[in-house]
Order: C-alpha cells, then sequence, then structure tokens
C-alpha cells in the first residue's frame, strides 16, 4: 500500500508541476564558461546549453537562461529569485538549500595550468603545489580534493578573481604561477586569448566530478526536476546527448594534452 501510494504521490506531482509549467517560464542561471555555456550573437550556445534546451524541449517546458557571475548565481538561487542554476558541482553547502538532478549533466574534469617557461613541480600530490601562487574563480567548486586543500590552507597563495579568463591573464602577467581550472574552459579560455605556445596543462593530474543542474527547493520544482532527469538519461540512451558532446569537442582535438587520462570521462565538463 505505502509503495503504491508514493508512485501515486510522484505521478500526481509530476502531473501537477506540468500543468503549473505552462504558465511559467523557468528561470536559469549560469556562469559564463565557454565550451559550457556561453552567449552567441544571438542567443545563449554551449555543450551544457545544448544538453539542457534539447531537455526542456523534450518536455515542452519553456525556460531562460541568464548569465551571472558565479556567486551571485549561486545566491540568486539560495534567495529563490530564480529556479534553477547549471552547471553546478554539489557540496554538503549547496545541497542545504538546491535540489540536484540525479542525472549527470556534464562530466568534467579539473586540470593545472603554468607558463611553458616556468618549471612547475607537481608529484601528483596537492600538498605539492603549496610554494606556489594560484589562481582559482571565486566560489566556484573544485571538486572535494582541491575544495578540502584550500579549506585546510593546504594551498595558501591563492589569488582570487570573478572569471577564468581573469585568471589566466594573471598567469600571463605573472601574478600567480598555477591556474586551477576546469580543462575544456581552460583550453577555450587559451584559445580565445591567443596564449596557446606559452601556456600549458601540467601533466599528471586530472580530477574527474560530475556537474548537474540543480533546483531551488520549492515544491512545483521537483515535479520539473523528476521530468528533466528522464528527459537526459533518454538523450543518453538515444545518442543525441553523446552527439551534442562530440560536435564540441572536434574543437579541442588538437590542444588537449597527451596523457592516458581522458579530459572528458563520458565523452571518451563546472
Amino acid at each position: 500500500m505505502g509503495g503504491k501510494f508514493i508512485v501515486f504521490a510522484v505521478l500526481l506531482l509530476g502531473l501537477i508541476s506540468s500543468a503549473f509549467s505552462q504558465e511559467r517560464v523557468i528561470r536559469l542561471v549560469t556562469l559564463e564558461y565557454p565550451p559550457y555555456e556561453f552567449q552567441g550573437t544571438q542567443d545563449a550556445r554551449g555543450i551544457a546549453v545544448d544538453i539542457v534546451r534539447e531537455a526542456f524541449d523534450r518536455i515542452d517546458q519553456p525556460f531562460s537562461i541568464q548569465f551571472l557571475p558565479w556567486g551571485r548565481a549561486i545566491r540568486e538561487v539560495k534567495n529563490a529569485r530564480v529556479d534553477g542554476i547549471f552547471t553546478i558541482y554539489k557540496t554538503p553547502e549547496r545541497e542545504t538549500f538546491m535540489s540536484y538532478s540525479n542525472e549527470v549533466l556534464v562530466q568534467q574534469s579539473i586540470g593545472f595550468f603554468a607558463l611553458k617557461d616556468h618549471q612547475i613541480y607537481f608529484d601528483g600530490r596537492i600538498a605539492s603545489l603549496s610554494p606556489y601562487r594560484i589562481g582559482i574563480v571565486r566560489k566556484v567548486s573544485y571538486g572535494e580534493e582541491i575544495d578540502l586543500a584550500l579549506a585546510k590552507g593546504v594551498l595558501e597563495n591563492i589569488v582570487t578573481t570573478d572569471t577564468g579568463i581573469n585568471s589566466f591573464k594573471l598567469l600571463l602577467a605573472d601574478r600567480v604561477d598555477v591556474v586551477i581550472s576546469n580543462q575544456l574552459g581552460g583550453l577555450e579560455i587559451l584559445k580565445q586569448l591567443g596564449l596557446e605556445d606559452k601556456i600549458h596543462q601540467v601533466p599528471s593530474y586530472a580530477y574527474d566530478i560530475p556537474s548537474y543542474i540543480a533546483f531551488g527547493k520549492e515544491p512545483y520544482l521537483e515535479g520539473i526536476k523528476q521530468r528533466l532527469d528522464m528527459a537526459i538519461r533518454a538523450m543518453k540512451e538515444d545518442g543525441s546527448y553523446q552527439k551534442i558532446i562530440a560536435d564540441y569537442l572536434q574543437h579541442y582535438r588538437s590542444v588537449q594534452p597527451a596523457r592516458n587520462t581522458p579530459v572528458e570521462s563520458e565523452q571518451g565538463v563546472n
């Protein structure tokens, strides 16, 4: 009896959510971070944007995307001024006010970048980077391993910026020694700034992190999240998810680091 009631409740929630959503545009926020999400000439584009757009189209749900600095984007969700956010990593603190999708939106990898003519000693342990000035983006999570090292002060010489581009500009200006970045995001920035001959990825490190779409904990959003999960799962099963990613990855084949670990584990991103 209890199991049947739960199934009925979920179905009812979905029906209510579907009926409600016909009258509402779901407001999403994200960070300007190519190739995952960026403002094109006419509308939002990117790996994650294209996946989100396809999933929302499949459930016939209107939505909008607003680009904001990451810290502000998170606050907008926390204060219920918008409905959802992507691509976002899971952290215990964020889970107190966000409800994450069950399906991974994009699997991302974190890497280190440095000037080619600046020798960086890295032995595989995060602590070996402690002598260096480290550039990171404010309010961005870099996965449990690095976040813990930052929280415990293992990495002390931290320089924060509002965007990944600004972090790489500090690297070029010799104001930081190492930039921690999403790998594809870092490669895109190098292309944008024309720095591929000056900056390279420090080898022997890759930390894969799943990123998600997450919503505020208002009850009506739970049904939308469940329907999106079903749509994203179907996209993975019919191959359309993989095609979106493959189309973007062609842009980076010639500049990916030569190593055994794949840049994007689900292809082989926030």
